[in-house]
């Protein structure tokens, strides 16, 4: 007699990833990019207040916060009466030298321009919007100035422009711009 055997059935498993388990399911949470590179242009608008907005030779130094002062001290002593008689021969003046004075006027206002600006900047920064814009028309006021003070560069017995009378205040808080494009 021959014996049989008993037959075996091989079954097979479903693989781990077709069977109906618990499917884990992971909450990701969209970061928004972080300002902190916009505040720190924000600051150093302000820290650039404190230092030489105009130094003459590095003996005679003006802050941005003192010449606001001066500023507003020759705007409220001016007549307002128009006391000229407007009867001045302006064909005379150089181009250099009507641009050499817009470089200085524009110098002289940068004080007011830039504390207003980062006034701006920080409140769309607070209420969490970015200031690219403000940076925008901020780089914008210090490249009509380069542009101007370069073309009003003008000869007297040297040739000076409004660059050699600018601080370095000035320039730390004209280019504190660029940081508002980083986000």
């Amino acid at each position: 007699m021959q014996t049989t055997q008993p037959v075996q059935q091989f079954s097979q498993q479903p693989a781990p990833q077709m069977m109906g388990g618990q499917q884990q399911i992971v909450y990701v949470k969209e970061q928004k990019p972080k300002k902190n590179v916009q505040w720190i242009g924000v600051a150093l608008i302000f820290v650039s207040l404190f230092l030489p907005y105009v130094s003459i030779f590095g003996e005679f130094t003006v802050s941005g916060f003192e010449m606001m002062g001066e500023v507003g001290e020759m705007m409220s002593g001016m007549d307002s009466d128009g006391s000229g008689d407007g009867d001045g021969d302006s064909g005379d003046v150089p181009v250099e030298f009507v641009f050499f004075g817009i470089a200085m006027l524009m110098l002289g206002l940068s004080p007011f321009i830039f504390i207003l600006s980062a006034i701006i900047s920080s409140i769309l920064l607070a209420s969490g919007k970015s200031a690219k814009v403000m940076g925008i028309l901020h780089m914008l006021y210090t490249v009509v100035f380069l542009i101007v003070g370069a073309i009003g560069t003008v000869d007297f017995i040297i040739q000076i422009s409004v660059y050699d009378i600018a601080g370095f205040g000035f320039y730390i808080g004209a280019f504190a711009s660029v940081l508002f494009f980083v986000e």
